[in-house]
């Protein structure tokens, strides 16, 4: 007995979810909830062929849920990517690719929909799929047309099959058929003949290999991932599905590989937590792979980060429903029910364990908003709800922005955004409102000030207040933040009013005197002052502080500093011109162009003001095929037609405040 975990993966219309749930029926499962639409999260199946365990992890096939893609291939055997013989190919399958390669998980084709005569075209889809993955693929089923119906090959057996329940039937098949045959199975000794000397010799002495070298060979091949394997059938008749998973339990490779790859070694069970699930009746729902040992009912489970935890329930995947056990064994997939220790990510044991798996890097969060809670009652619930959606989606980004005060949530997408906002409402009771995020400007200043004095006195009967303070103001280069500096001569100003100078400066640079923006890049000296013995305190200190860098920024030529993103944007080839173009549009620069195969990589840089909802034009200009990452850069003095206008909003906002 050896379990199979696959990763099911496929563009939104390939068939997945009817793949899964045909593929539990044939084995004898319960579909409790058919798929009625579109899903955005992990699905998981579990049946038993053969005795064999298998669970298929069934992913979204929107482009904004890549994360769950990711976490799918981290403990799959294999990726499973289900193609439409009767429509286009989009980018997505190339997408898939790539994160398998990462993840080092093979990838095997199934081809679907063959039952559709009028639009399935093989050849071409088979044809397409080759230039768009820029991968050798060989067919090990193939389904050939004769008039109006096909007959489905087994190429290495070389014969026809039909399915009855669990039950292959072969059967001959014409010399024409044959004769096609024997051209792709040729292809298929010679992969399985690379794998090993042995085999490489013995193909090149009688120019054949038999079923079992063949099947050994291949295995073998699938490990290094240069090859794709192709099947084909479909799943809403259930055409090619046992001989789908006979093959898999030849050539899906072991779970034993994952321990090997990530070189860990451990005296007790193993494994490694891959989702979380908030139940409105269950609780807290983790599941993990397990790749060493095993775990029974009424335990204690470890973390790799040093927690340990009492649990009861265990409970395995069955069709698409939990079933509860007594032993989950490894290989398998293990459910534990309200362990709070357990995150996404968790590497977990029935001992003390030190050594961890890695994990899966997370999409970059192309998109940004604020979020802005509808009610006092919303906004007390949002920190525990954010806290519950952080777990089920890693992928998700919320966080405080400390300059604009704004409660920020980043995602792959809009509608990433948009159905975590949908899940904070249905699922958690918390409304709230979307709006665009406040861009962090700061404010400087272009030239020094020598001599900026400014004196506080204040006589109102009893003691009075009094301080003087002497500056030297100073601009800095770009990036350095501020300096203090202290070089008082004499007793004009006695040494222990120095914190308070220092810190009435820090108050008056948090709101600069163009737009209310924080004051970077200035230097202060404080060289001298003047004090009384009676009336002078930190408080009077600290006011002369703040009202003197005011006056001197005044001063000084302040002007509005923008933040600047560095950004990497991977589209196709024939997109450059018009991403460039847009970039020119929004004020950027284009810093380098780099090939990758069929893509290019632009590296370049452009204000943040000018990237808001960048992801949706980016994604409408090349067709859903372009991304990128974007990290700060470093601040730059806004034009003047940039400037003027943010200030002019920022008095706005303030006079309406003041009203």
């Amino acid at each position: 007995m050896e379990p199979k975990v696959l990763a099911i993966l496929g563009q939104t219309e390939s068939g997945k979810a009817t793949f899964c749930e045909n593929l539990c029926k044939l084995c004898g499962e319960t579909i409790k909830t058919p798929k009625k639409e579109p899903f955005y999260y992990l699905k998981i199946y579990g049946f038993k062929y053969k005795n064999n365990p298998f669970y298929l992890l069934n992913t979204p096939g929107d482009e904004n849920f890549i994360g769950e893609i990711k976490w799918a291939l981290k403990v799959a055997d294999a990726g499973i990517l289900l193609v439409d013989s009767t429509s286009i190919l989009k980018y997505h399958n190339i997408r898939v690719l790539e994160f398998a390669k990462e993840e080092g998980v093979p990838l095997f084709v199934f081809l679907n929909k063959i039952d559709d005569l009028e639009k399935s075209n093989i050849e071409e889809t088979l044809s397409n799929l080759n230039n768009t993955l820029e991968i050798s693929h060989i067919p090990i089923t193939y389904a050939f047309k004769q008039s109006n119906t096909f007959s489905l090959i087994d190429l290495i057996e070389e014969k026809a099959f039909l399915e009855e329940g669990l039950k292959i039937k072969y059967q001959e098949i014409s010399e024409n058929l044959k004769d096609k045959g024997l051209e792709i199975k040729e292809k298929l000794m010679e992969a399985a003949a690379e794998s090993s000397d042995t085999l490489i010799e013995k193909y090149l002495e009688e120019g054949k290999l038999e079923k079992e070298e063949i099947l050994n060979g291949l295995k073998e091949t699938v490990k290094k991932g240069n090859i794709i394997f192709v099947f084909t059938g479909s799943a809403k008749t259930g055409t090619g599905l046992v001989v789908f998973l006979e093959y898999m339990l030849h050539l899906a490779p072991s779970y034993k590989l994952k321990l090997e790859k990530e070189n860990i070694t451990h005296s007790g069970a193993i494994g490694l937590v891959f989702k979380n699930y908030i139940d409105p009746y269950a609780g807290k729902l983790s599941y993990g792979r397990i790749f060493a040992g095993s775990f029974t009912s009424d335990g204690v489970v470890y973390t790799s980060e040093g927690k340990e935890e009492k649990y009861t329930q265990i409970f395995i995947p069955k069709g698409d429903y939990l079933e509860q056990v007594k032993e989950v064994n490894e290989g398998e997939i293990i459910v534990f029910s309200k362990v709070e220790s357990l995150t996404t990510g968790s590497t977990f044991s029935n001992s003390p364990i030190s050594v961890s798996f890695s994990v899966p890097e997370m999409p970059f969060p192309m998109i940004t908003m604020a979020l802005h809670p509808e009610t006092r009652a919303d906004e007390d619930k949002i920190s525990s709800a954010i806290s519950k959606v952080k777990e089920e989606d890693p992928s998700i980004v919320f966080r405080r922005n400390e300059e604009t005060r704004e409660l920020l949530i980043s995602g792959v997408g809009l509608p990433h955004i948009e159905k975590t906002v949908e899940k904070l409402k249905e699922k958690y009771g918390v409304k709230v409102k979307l709006t665009t995020p406040k861009i962090p400007y700061k404010e400087t200043i272009k030239k020094p000030v020598q001599s900026v004095i400014y004196r506080h006195k204040k006589q109102t009967g009893g003691r009075g207040q009094f301080a003087e303070v002497h500056f030297h103001i100073f601009p800095l280069e770009r990036g350095k933040g501020f300096e203090f500096l202290e070089t008082l001569t004499g007793m004009n100003v006695p040494r222990n009013y120095v914190p308070a100078v220092e810190k009435g400066v820090r108050e008056a640079m948090e709101k600069g005197p163009l737009a209310g923006y924080p004051v970077v890049d200035v230097k202060v000296q404080f060289y001298d002052g003047k004090s009384h013995e009676v009336d002078s305190s930190d408080l009077a200190f600290k006011i002369a502080a703040f009202h003197c860098l005011k006056k001197g920024i005044e001063q000084a030529n302040p002007v509005l500093l923008e933040p600047y993103l560095e950004l990497e944007i991977i589209v196709p080839d024939e997109n450059v011109g018009d991403v460039v173009g847009d970039l020119n549009a929004r004020r950027g620069r284009v810093l380098n162009l780099e090939k990758e195969g069929k893509r290019t990589k632009i590296k370049a840089l452009a204000p943040m003001a000018e990237l808001q909802g960048y992801v949706i034009t980016l994604q409408g200009i090349t067709a859903g095929r372009g991304y990128f990452t974007a990290k700060f850069s470093h601040y730059e003095e806004a034009p003047p037609f940039i400037a003027e206008k943010v200030i002019a909003e920022s008095k706005e906002a303030q006079e309406k405040e003041a009203k």
